[in-house]
């Protein structure tokens, strides 16, 4: 790891060795983003992707004369989110148990990926927008959300790889509703960003599936396709004249980046509007936590270190990013967690204000190698002993998140 240092992208040359370790510069492009340059073509082609800084190793290439080691980048993650544990904040309180909101949450989620599937078949068919549903929708969503976000948010969690494209557009509503109920945002307006979310990659349905769900990297060509899903997206929702404007913006911008380094438009900081920027910080939240047929996953709390660095780099509104991770937690409800007393288990609730303390429930015997009984565990209670040690991704282990998500929720 002393070797990995990240540098910007006008620091690249041939002979230099990119690695894997910041695989996610534009969470929805599949092209290799490893391997040794070996020509100014290739350094081009990164540059045209609208990437600004990357990762390589001075082991096996050219070492570069700036950058910042990636030993120092996660000292810099760690220092960050600690502070942001050690800061005082009330999260709204439940008003609902835990498993009887979980029961509803399921059963929202179902709908809304029902949903989804209708208006990307309709937008595909050339059929008008139905929009009264999705705001049936949204109401829904924000309902649980005030009930037990907690619940909500675990269930963003439960996903399969070929429902992507409809459990993607439900997480982002939720994590969209997560953080404008946090930031004021109320009636109308808050009901609007959600249904924005739930919409945002309607579009999709007009690219072809061999482009969508292509296993290998993507032509300059495909790439460019791939990118107008968000034109495809504004086109549709735009024929409804009585959509709130902030709907459509959230489909048309969500990929652009405070640097200018998004699409399709390349505006800038001053050119987005707060709620672009909060769809965003959602989309990308949810989009690198999930395994798809050429991305694996991060864990969340992994997913939340690599959003500070975006935020660094002025990709990401780094105050919104910051109060994502106040809402959903250094440790979300869905993260799978060891233990200090060598179990395995999953985030379930929050604390209302230490980020450190959440109910989990134990799932996973590490020394015995047995799947265990689930059983809750409160660790703000005084009399509990036991601590977090760190997140941890289950698949270190053998394991699959999917696995002990089901057998705690």
């Amino acid at each position: 790891m002393t070797n990995i240092v990240r540098i910007p992208v006008s620091a690249l040359e041939v002979g230099m060795y990119i690695t894997d370790i910041n695989n996610a510069w534009v969470p929805d492009n599949n092209l290799s983003r490893k391997g040794l340059i070996k020509n100014a073509k290739v350094i081009e082609q990164i540059i045209k992707l609208g990437v600004t800084e990357v990762y390589i190793d001075q082991g096996r290439g050219k070492a570069a004369e700036v950058g910042l080691s990636l030993s120092d980048i996660n000292r810099r993650q760690a220092e960050q989110l600690q502070a942001l544990v050690a800061r005082p904040y009330e999260r709204p309180s439940a008003k609902s148990v835990f498993d009887q909101a979980l029961v509803e949450a399921k059963k929202i989620q179902s709908e809304a990926t029902e949903l989804v599937s209708k208006v990307m078949m309709d937008a595909k068919l050339g059929l008008p927008l139905d929009f009264g549903p999705a705001q049936e929708t949204a109401d829904a969503i924000l309902e649980s959300l005030k009930s037990n976000q907690n619940a909500l948010l675990c269930v963003t969690q439960l996903r399969t790889k070929d429902r992507y494209l409809l459990e993607h557009s439900f997480n982002v509503s939720v994590l969209m509703g997560v953080l404008a109920s946090s930031l004021g945002f109320h009636g109308r307006e808050l009901q609007a960003l959600v249904s924005g979310a739930l919409l945002h990659d309607v579009g999709k349905i007009r690219v072809h599936d061999n482009i969508l769900h292509k296993p290998g990297g993507l032509t300059p060509e495909e790439w460019e396709e791939m990118k107008r899903h968000v034109t495809y997206g504004e086109e549709f929702l735009c024929q409804d004249d009585s959509l709130a404007p902030e709907i459509i913006e959230i489909c048309a911008q969500h990929h652009e980046r405070l640097d200018g380094s998004g699409y399709p438009r390349g505006l800038s900081a001053e050119q987005l509007p707060l709620h672009t920027r909060m769809a965003s910080v959602a989309d990308v939240y949810d989009a690198v936590t999930a395994d798809r047929v050429y991305h694996q996953g991060m864990a969340p709390t992994t997913a939340l270190k690599k959003m500070l660095e975006w935020s660094d780099a002025q990709q990401l509104d780094k105050n919104l990013v910051y109060q994502f991770i106040r809402c959903v937690g250094v440790y979300p409800p869905g993260a799978v967690v060891l233990l200090s007393n060598h179990r395995l288990a999953v985030v379930v609730s929050e604390h209302p204000s230490l980020m450190d303390k959440p109910v989990v429930k134990v799932v996973y015997h590490l020394d015995q190698r047995l799947l265990l009984p689930p059983y809750p565990l409160d660790l703000s209670e005084h009399a509990c002993e036991v601590t977090i040690t760190r997140a941890v991704d289950p698949r270190q282990y053998g394991l699959e998140a999917l696995t002990l998500l089901n057998a705690a929720l």
